[in-house]
């Protein structure tokens, strides 16, 4: 009698079969993935003469650094990050005159707040994690072959979450009520044989990692389609990455005002820190490239689980002062999830907590696709086993 194909088989057979198909790429994305959920504190830890200069007397005024960089004609100040560490360095982007003419991310150069010298990367660290993000991304290929295949792949990817929980659940509704069949699902049998084990890794911690694998594919599209990307924006009401800090207010003051500012850096940090009175949280100031636009100070937001957010504030560059204030708290759900979407992927929205738990999760999901044919090979063993016996 032939068995019926049940809806729970068809499920089994294209988790299997699209695992099979996309596991080498899933496990190159989460492997990378794994090692990108600490990159800042690598980076930190392996190279720390590039990120970190000896107290030597008082700081080099802002104004001053810009100035010395500027001197090149051909090169202009963007922004400037702090650091909340005393004897953290000083992180500039810089355009040059073709830059400036079409959006551009800059050049970043590191300068020791104390001497006004630029700090030169004393490691490949820097190299070796701009690799491992770019292989993450679209797998070192060009970017319009990469980022597709990564896309579908991530895709196929959150399928098999919600395929995996499906197939996690007990096979028969009679079963719902039995505890042990329960307590199956939720524990691996460490004193059993090891295909059983496997069995178990895969089943057990794939149900625990479900949650953060979900949030970590379904934004991780973003660098894949721009379809993906506008409708989130669409579906959230705000916009998404570094255009949400476009400058939208005019300076009326521009017209008559003169061409060349000068700005005082040290009033707007002060107010700046009046404003938004929490220490040890990095601040970016982003300049006006124009001369009817705002200064923008962006502060690290101390606020429950949104330690990558930012508060932020405008200021005139003619006269400094305060002309907008937008602080995270404040904001729509929309906005919010829309200013942690980073954040959300990579884990750092609750600090280093959520970060351990999206590194485990990353190395279960790196396991996953290795468990899984493991756990297909022993099933063919087994059937092609149960035939030679049928035949002889």
């Amino acid at each position: 009698m032939t068995k019926r194909y049940t809806f729970r088989k068809l499920i089994n057979d294209l988790h299997l079969w699209l695992g099979i198909g996309s596991g080498i790429i899933l496990f190159v994305v989460c492997l990378t993935g794994t090692i990108l959920t600490f990159d800042t504190e690598l980076s930190l830890w392996l190279d720390k003469g590039t990120h970190y200069s000896k107290k030597e007397g008082n700081k080099i005024p802002i104004t001053t650094i810009i100035n010395t960089i500027e001197k090149d004609k051909e090169i202009t100040v963007k922004e400037v990050i702090f650091y909340g560490e005393e004897n953290r360095n000083y992180t500039f982007t810089t355009l040059t005159k073709e830059e400036l003419k079409k959006p551009s991310r800059g050049t970043s150069i590191t300068i020791n707040p104390y001497t006004g010298k630029q700090v030169i990367a004393q490691s490949n660290v820097h190299n070796f994690i701009h690799t491992i993000e770019e292989l993450h991304r679209f797998l070192l290929l060009d970017k319009t072959i990469g980022r597709p295949i990564v896309g579908v792949s991530t895709i196929i990817f959150i399928f098999m979450c919600f395929s995996g929980l499906i197939l996690w659940f007990p096979k028969k509704i009679k079963k719902f009520k039995n505890l042990k069949v329960w307590k199956q699902g939720f524990t691996i049998k460490t004193n059993a044989n090891w295909k059983r084990i496997n069995y178990d890794i895969h089943n057990t911690l794939g149900f625990y990692a479900l949650i953060p694998l979900l949030l970590m594919g379904l934004t991780g599209l973003l660098w894949s389609f721009t379809w993906y990307y506008n409708g989130l924006e669409k579906v959230l009401g705000d916009k998404l990455g570094k255009s949400r800090f476009d400058k939208t207010i005019t300076i009326e003051s521009a017209i008559n005002s003169p061409k060349n500012i000068a700005y005082d850096y040290t009033t707007i940090l002060k107010k700046t820190d009046s404003i938004l009175n929490y220490k040890n949280f990095a601040t970016r100031v982003t300049f006006p490239l124009k001369p009817n636009e705002s200064i923008m100070v962006r502060k690290k937001s101390d606020a429950f689980l949104a330690f990558d957010a930012a508060d932020k504030l405008q200021f005139n560059p003619y006269n400094n002062a305060l002309i907008s204030k937008s602080l995270f708290k404040d904001e729509k759900l929309g906005s919010k999830i829309a200013s942690l979407i980073r954040a959300i992927h990579v884990g750092s929205f609750a600090g280093i907590t959520t970060k351990i738990l999206y590194f485990i999760c990353c190395l279960i999901a790196t396991s996953l696709p290795i468990t899984g044919t493991l756990i297909w090979l022993n099933k063919r063993k087994n059937k092609l086993h149960k035939k030679s016996k049928r035949i002889y």
